[in-house]
């Protein structure tokens, strides 16, 4: 958006609204919403939508799984190795499926490291075809 100067962003992937870009939101008809989701909810969005996030308030606790998937033809192979690095490894990735950005969140209580982080699932996935077909594994090519 040639018309402001973002906030600084911590990948290319992400772009930071000033207040200004705010008010140009507004200005087009826009206005945010606050979703109050209840334990179990699916919320679905693109998420190239404007949209933001706020830590609870509350002694409530809340967690949350963001999951992107976009079409493997629009994956380049440099992508879905990417991906597999990333499953295999058990790294998480932005909003952006083709996985330009991988990493692991730490969560932290009261400023320190929550003792419940660990770097793998207790329990391993065990994945079923479709499942499988999702992670774009499937889809790499063979070299020879």
């Amino acid at each position: 958006m040639a018309w402001e100067t973002p906030i600084p962003a911590w990948n290319p992937e992400w772009y930071g609204f000033t207040s200004e870009g705010m008010q140009w939101l507004e200005n087009k008809g826009l206005k945010w919403e606050k979703v109050c989701a209840e334990e179990g909810d699916l919320l679905v969005w693109d998420s190239r939508t404007p949209h933001y996030n706020l830590s609870s308030t509350t002694d409530q606790n809340r967690f949350c799984i963001y999951t992107c998937y976009m079409p493997v033809a629009e994956a380049s192979q440099e992508d879905l190795k990417r991906k597999k690095f990333a499953y295999e490894n058990w790294l998480g990735t932005t909003h952006w499926p083709n996985c330009q950005v991988m990493g692991r969140n730490e969560a932290k209580r009261d400023g320190e490291l929550d003792p419940h982080n660990r770097k793998e699932p207790i329990k391993k996935p065990q994945l079923g075809e479709r499942a499988y077909k999702l992670t774009g594994i499937p889809y790499i090519e063979a070299t020879v």
